[in-house]
C-alpha cells in the first residue's frame, strides 16, 4: 500500500499529537506505561517522517519543505 504525501503528513501529525498527550499525561500522573506509550508514538512519528516523507516523483527527502512543489525536481506535490 502506497501512502500519499497528505496521508504521511496526517500520520506524522497524529503520532506527534498522541505522543504529546501521552507523555504529558504519563509524566504528570506518574503512570509509566502511558509515558512509554507516548515515547513510542514520538519514535514512530520520527520514523514515519524519515522513511516516508519524500517527493512522490524523485523520492528525495522533503526535509522541512511544505510548499506545493518539490524543491529538487519542481514537480507538483
Amino acid at each position: 500500500m502506497k501512502l500519499t504525501l497528505g496521508q504521511v503528513r496526517l500520520l506524522m501529525f497524529v503520532f506527534g499529537l498522541l505522543a504529546l498527550i501521552l507523555v504529558t499525561l504519563g509524566a504528570s500522573l506518574r503512570i509509566v506505561p502511558v509515558l512509554y506509550a507516548g515515547l513510542l508514538c514520538f519514535i514512530l512519528s520520527v520514523l514515519v517522517r524519515f522513511a516516508l516523507y519524500r517527493c512522490p516523483h524523485c523520492r528525495k527527502q522533503l526535509k522541512q519543505h511544505t510548499g506545493l512543489r518539490c524543491p529538487y525536481c519542481g514537480e507538483r506535490l
